[in-house]
């Protein structure tokens, strides 16, 4: 049986690279000879300069902010740099250099291993909109603090000021109390002391239902409005658990029909009542609070 050769030609080969460079440039932008995107050295080379970069960020950003590094494990450390080398986008790979940052950061407590990966799974759009609700997040939580810490200084004061009405009114209606019962004939008045110790108790625990609910809005989760975003975005932060579904319950109800029938012994009537749960709310999780803190530059300020 004859052999059967195959010869291509060089001509060919290089009229096939040519054409997938002229693709591959339309997909990427520079020109592909300087990415090296056909050759696997030369996607290794582009993405070690990637890993260099970042690096020498997280070092510039460990000494503007006087940061003393701490070892962290390889487990970390290798998948945070193999992600890192593929990021594009300046922004996030500035992003990057400050999760290293941090991460390294012997003051700070982050060794959650989900941060690259997290990082790596996310577009720019969609780290952005986290950031605004992380903003916005902090934003709330220092207004309600400042009022917080405003009104523990000033409720001291206030609750003395209650004690000091209060005291002598409960003196007050003891006295009548008593007189009353070993003279009835001589009844002395106590609805209008009575009516004055009530609202004056009732401060005193309006006041404490007011520190509460200062601690309750500091504490509750970020709502999240997701407008702007798209839906598959929306779904891609859900998936990874940086925002919540909330479902609220509703009701409906319907008109009461109630029979005339004086001659029944009972009267039966049908109630119907509908509890729904699609109403869907958003709220931004725990996790994706942490998330962002862990990638977000720190200030300035903290700086000793």
């Amino acid at each position: 049986m004859a052999k059967l050769e195959i010869e291509i030609s060089s001509k060919a080969i290089e009229k096939g690279i040519d054409l997938a460079k002229a693709f591959l440039e339309k997909l990427i932008g520079p020109a592909v000879e300087e990415t090296g995107l056909l050759l696997k050295e030369g996607v290794a080379l582009w993405r070690f300069r990637n890993q260099v970069s970042i690096v020498n960020k997280a070092k510039t950003y460990c000494e503007r902010h006087n940061i003393e590094s701490k070892q962290i494990s390889l487990k970390l450390l290798c998948p945070l740099l193999e992600y890192a080398s593929l990021e594009e986008e300046e922004v996030l790979q500035d992003k990057w250099a400050v999760l290293l940052g941090n991460m390294v950061d012997s003051k700070q407590n982050i060794d959650n291993h989900v941060f690259p990966y997290i990082l790596s799974q996310v577009s720019l759009e969609e780290f952005l909109f986290l950031g605004n609700v992380f903003e916005e997040r902090q934003l709330r939580v220092q207004k309600w603090t400042e009022m917080l810490e405003k009104f523990r200084d000033e409720r001291p004061l206030n609750e003395t000021s209650i004690y000091t009405h209060l005291l002598p009114l409960k003196e007050e209606l003891e006295k009548r109390t008593q007189t009353n019962l070993l003279f009835p004939h001589q009844y002395l008045p106590t609805h209008n002391l009575s009516g004055e110790i009530y609202q004056l108790e009732k401060g005193l625990k309006d006041l404490q239902s007011k520190e509460q609910m200062m601690v309750s809005k500091i504490k509750e989760p970020q709502s999240v409005s997701p407008k702007g975003l798209k839906e598959y975005q929306l779904s891609n932060l859900i998936r990874l658990g940086l925002i919540k579904v909330i479902l609220r319950p509703y009701t409906n109800t319907h008109t009461l029909e109630i029979p005339n029938n004086p001659d029944d012994d009972y009267l039966v009537v049908d109630f119907d009542m509908e509890i729904e749960s699609d109403l869907e709310e958003h709220s931004l999780t725990e996790l994706g609070e942490l998330f962002i803190k862990s990638c977000n530059e720190k200030s300035l300020d903290s700086v000793v």
